[in-house]
């Protein structure tokens, strides 16, 4: 099963089955046929009630992509772009 979200600059895919995803820029056609480059794995998708979600890009969510939905309430400042965060791992 594919998950769409549109965010302010970008189409995110989700293929919730085979765990993998794919950003494509707003405006691309996300029906055409993707190469398999084209996919990233992913470990989590957290969807938040303030509209933002952070996709985990490993395991130990130690690398994290957040990004707002496009209609997301109240939207984030003007020129915030999604960016990927780089947690320290916790030690124990």
């Amino acid at each position: 099963m594919i998950e769409r979200i549109d965010s302010s600059h970008s189409v995110w895919l989700f293929d919730t089955e085979r765990m993998r995803f794919r950003r494509l820029p707003r405006g691309a056609d996300p029906a055409a046929p993707p190469l398999e480059s084209d996919w990233e794995p992913y470990f989590a998708l957290d969807l938040a009630d303030d509209g933002s979600f952070t996709v985990a890009l490993n395991e130990e969510r130690t690398r994290l992509l957040r990004s707002w939905r496009d209609d997301a309430t109240p939207a984030p400042a003007e020129g915030v772009a999604t960016g990927e965060l780089r947690l320290e791992a916790a030690e124990e």
